[in-house]
């Protein structure tokens, strides 16, 4: 994976991680942001994946691990 490559898809992830911040405060501002709302969860859900996919993204930047572009 080279510079180009991780800048593109972190910021794909960056982005959705924005969207998933205004829906997160769209809830609270109707007091649904809580861990008893279903959307709450199925939003810190969808966040948990995206910590997932930066952490798996920095450890093939690390290891210099290549990946083909499409």
């Amino acid at each position: 994976m080279n510079l180009d490559q991780y800048n593109e898809a972190a910021k794909a992830i960056f982005a959705q991680q924005q969207s998933l911040a205004q829906e997160t405060t769209q809830l609270a501002f109707i007091g649904r942001a809580n861990p008893t709302s279903p959307e709450f969860i199925q939003l810190m859900t969808k966040q948990w994946s995206l910590i997932q996919q930066m952490a798996k993204l920095n450890t093939d930047l690390m290891m210099g691990i290549i990946v083909p572009r499409s």
